[in-house]
Formats: structure tokens, C-alpha cells, sequence
């Protein structure tokens, strides 16, 4: 068994013993074990309680109805604890007035918010936003605040440097359902160095982009 940081990956090849045994009878003796073992790790924590089941190929399919010799394969989502550790970065990496923008960093999949506990599938891609709309102004230090700018860069090392081993995960800008409409107002940023002009993607009538990590489990 190999670890890594909080994961743990296993394989395991059920012998059966089948002289004598109908194909009908090897394979409910294989669902019957594949289900035991399935428990068992999921019980003894090696394995997440989230999972898809792949019976001869075919997802979601169930255990009884495997055509010996299968497979019956389980794909194990490790989602929680990658999250875990994402929400709490953010969360002590951001500037603290109000607490709102603290507070705002959400999870989302397929375009859809999620509770940060929700069951994820190992196959989705998982996005973590604030919607704030000063969030773009954080992460690139357009105003005074108490830490520097960069938060969701950071988050995007410190996710790679824990979990680099099981993820993919970068930091980007994207379009929210009923995002901010920029005004077009300019105002120099405080850092040396800001522009002194607005740029086509802040002018009036624009759609506010938002600093976003972008995270996929490698293999699935």
C-alpha cells in the first residue's frame, strides 16, 4: 500500500475459487466479496466513503448484476480533504476588514455551488471562487488591504505543494452567472507599477472576471 499525504491508493485481486461453481454462482460470490471488501477498507479509513462502481465496464451498474469475471471496479473520490485545506488557506490568507471576502470563497461544480461537504465524483472538476466584486482588486493589489496580493497564486502553490501528488490544480479568471457589471471607473492602483489607464476588460459594461483555482484528481 502506498501513501501519499492523506490519500492512500490499494488494489486488490480476489481469488475465487470456482470448480465446480455455475457462472451464475461465481458471480454472486464475486459481488458478495467485492461488496465485503468494499466495507472493509471504506471502514477501516484506506478508502473514501465517496466512490462510483464500474461492474463489467459499465458505471453505476450494480454489484449483482457482474458477469464473472468481471471486473467490479470502485473509483474512490478523495475530495473532502483537498477542499478541507483549500477553504482554510484562502480563508487565513485573505484580508480581514468586514470578514465578507474571508467568508466568500465557495465550491463549485459543473457551474453549480456546492456545501464544502457535498460528495464530489473523483471524474468532476472542482472550482473554488469568491464573488465578491473587489475579489479581481485583491489579487492584484488595486487597494489598500493587510496582506499582499496574490491569494488565490498562493492557494494554487500550497494546493500543488500538499496534493501535487493526486491533482492538478492552477489559478485563472472566470465569468460568474450574474457577475458584477464594471462601472468603468478608473482608479490607480496603490502598488508601484499599476496601470494608468483602464484596460478593455474593466471598462463600463464589462463582465468582472473573478480570481478562481481550478482543481481535477490526475487519473480521472
Amino acid at each position: 500500500m502506498a501513501r501519499a499525504s492523506r490519500f492512500e491508493t490499494f488494489d486488490r485481486d480476489i481469488q475465487i475459487a470456482t470448480a465446480g461453481i455455475s457462472p451464475e454462482a461465481i458471480s454472486a460470490e464475486l459481488a458478495r466479496v467485492a461488496v465485503t471488501e468494499r466495507d472493509r477498507v471504506i471502514r477501516m479509513g484506506e478508502a473514501s466513503p465517496v466512490y462510483d462502481t464500474f461492474v463489467n465496464g459499465v458505471r453505476g451498474a450494480t454489484e449483482a448484476s457482474v458477469k464473472a469475471p468481471g471486473p467490479i471496479v470502485y473509483v474512490f473520490s478523495y475530495w473532502q480533504p483537498i477542499i478541507e485545506f483549500t477553504l482554510a488557506f484562502l480563508r487565513k490568507r485573505s484580508p480581514v476588514l468586514s470578514g465578507r471576502y474571508a467568508a466568500s470563497h465557495m465550491v463549485m461544480v459543473g457551474g453549480q455551488v456546492m456545501r464544502p461537504d457535498a460528495p464530489i465524483s473523483a471524474d468532476e472538476e472542482v472550482t473554488i471562487v469568491s464573488d465578491r466584486p473587489y475579489s479581481r482588486k485583491i489579487e492584484v493589489g488595486h487597494m489598500m488591504m493587510s496582506v499582499p496580493r496574490g491569494v488565490y497564486d498562493d492557494a494554487a502553490r500550497q494546493v500543488q505543494r500538499r496534493f501535487g501528488a493526486v491533482i492538478s490544480v492552477y489559478d485563472t479568471q472566470i465569468l460568474l452567472p450574474n457577475g458584477y457589471i464594471l462601472k468603468g471607473v478608473f482608479r490607480k492602483g496603490y502598488r508601484p507599477g499599476a496601470r494608468t489607464s483602464l484596460r478593455k476588460d474593466t471598462r463600463a459594461g464589462a463582465r468582472m472576471t473573478y480570481p478562481a483555482l481550478i482543481m481535477k484528481l490526475k487519473g480521472s
